[in-house]
C-alpha cells in the first residue's frame, strides 16, 4: 500500500479509538495501546501496514522517544519536592517487591537470568502519562495522594530505567542502534522533565506541541508494539499472561502497604496509592519493546507484558472513583 495511506489510515484508526475510549471514559492511553494491537492483527496488518513495516517502524523508534519527552513533561520537580519523603519510601518499596516477584516468576517458569531481570525491571516501573491525566480529570492532582503518587512514580521510572542500563550493561547484549535508542529515550525524558521546570506546563507553545505528537507521531509507538505482539503465544500460554497480572498487581499493592512503618499515612490511603502505582503505560511499554526487539525477552514474555500494561492501567481509573465516592477525604 502507498506510504502516504498507510500514515493516514494508522493515524485515523488510532483516532477513532481515542474517540471511543473518551466516550466510554477509559484513559487515552488505553485507547492507543488496543489500537495498536488492533492494526497489528494479522489480516489487518497485511491490508494497512505491509510493505511499509520496516518504514512503521522506524516511525515507532522516533515516537518511542517522543513519548519518552512527553513522560517526562507530566513530572514535576516541584511535585517531587513537596512530597519527598513519602514517595522516596513509596517507590523503593513500590518498584523492589514486583520487581523481585517478576525476578523470582520467571526463573521458576525456567526463562534465562537475563530475560527474568529484564521483566522484573518492566513489572517494577509504574506510568506518569495515565495517572496524571487520570488524577487530573478527577481535580485531585495537587491533593497531598495525588502528589505522592506522581513523586512516586518519577522515582519509580528513573530507578527502572537505571536498572535497565545497568543490566544490559552488565551483560553487555545491547548493538549500537538500541544503545542510542535508550539514551536517546532517557535524553528525551529529562528534557522533558526541565522543560516542564523552565516552562508553564501551560504554555501555548508547549501545548501545541503535546498535542501534534500525541495525534500525529505517538500513536505510532503503539502500532509498531501492535506489529511485534503475539496473539498465538497467549492463546498457547494464557497462564502466563494471567500470572504476570496478578503478580505484577499484588507486588505493587504490597510493596506500597509495606511502607506504612515509615509513614504517616492511613491503610487506605496506601491501598489507593498501591493502585495507583500499578498503572502501567509509556516506560514500561518502552523498555519491552525494546528488550524483545533486541532478543532479550522472548515473545510470550513480550506478550504477557503488554496484557499486564493494558490491564493495570485500565483497572486504575476506576478503582480510584470508586474509593473517592467511598470516602471523599482519601485524598487529603
Amino acid at each position: 500500500m502507498n506510504l502516504i495511506i498507510t500514515i493516514i489510515l494508522a493515524l485515523l484508526i488510532s483516532y477513532l479509538f481515542s474517540l471511543l475510549a473518551k466516550k466510554i471514559r477509559i484513559p487515552y492511553v488505553v485507547a492507543l495501546i488496543i489500537s495498536g494491537l488492533f492494526i497489528g492483527f494479522p489480516a489487518v496488518k497485511e491490508i494497512i501496514i505491509e510493505p511499509n513495516t520496516e518504514f512503521v517502524f522506524n516511525l515507532g523508534n522516533i515516537a518511542l522517544i517522543c513519548l519518552m519527552f512527553l513522560a517526562g513533561l507530566e513530572s514535576s520537580w516541584r511535585t517531587f519536592y513537596n512530597e519527598k519523603k513519602d514517595a522516596a519510601f513509596i517507590a523503593v518499596f513500590a518498584a523492589f517487591v514486583p520487581f523481585l516477584f517478576g525476578f523470582i516468576l520467571f526463573k521458576i517458569l525456567g526463562f534465562s537470568l537475563l530475560a527474568s531481570l529484564i521483566s522484573g525491571v518492566c513489572m517494577s516501573i509504574t506510568a506518569e502519562a495515565t495517572k496524571a491525566r487520570v488524577l487530573l480529570g478527577l481535580s485531585k492532582l495537587k491533593t497531598k495522594i495525588g502528589s505522592a503518587m506522581m513523586a512516586a512514580g518519577i522515582i519509580d521510572d528513573m530507578l527502572g530505567l537505571f536498572l535497565f542500563i545497568l543490566i544490559n550493561y552488565i551483560f553487555k547484549e545491547f548493538y549500537f542502534k538500541e544503545n542510542l535508542l535508550i539514551i536517546l529515550s532517557i535524553t528525551a525524558f529529562f528534557t522533558g522533565i526541565l522543560i516542564q521546570k523552565s516552562l508553564s506546563r501551560k504554555h501555548p507553545k508547549l501545548k501545541i506541541l503535546e498535542q501534534s505528537l500525541l495525534w500525529l507521531v505517538i500513536p505510532f509507538f503503539f502500532i509498531s508494539m501492535g506489529i511485534h505482539f503475539d496473539l498465538n503465544s497467549l492463546i498457547l500460554n494464557p497462564f502466563l499472561a494471567i500470572i504476570v497480572v496478578l503478580i505484577a498487581i499484588i507486588g505493587k499493592l504490597i510493596g506500597t502497604l509495606l511502607t506504612k512503618p515509615f509513614l504517616k499515612l492511613k491503610w487506605k490511603q496506601l491501598h489507593l496509592i498501591g493502585w495507583g502505582m500499578n498503572s502501567r503505560g509509556a516506560v514500561e511499554l518502552a523498555l519491552a519493546l525494546i528488550a524483545f526487539r533486541t532478543n532479550l525477552i522472548p515473545t510470550e514474555i513480550y506478550s504477557s507484558l503488554v496484557v499486564m500494561a493494558l490491564t493495570t492501567t485500565l483497572i486504575f481509573p476506576f478503582v480510584i472513583e470508586v474509593m473517592i465516592k467511598r470516602n471523599p477525604r482519601i485524598m487529603n
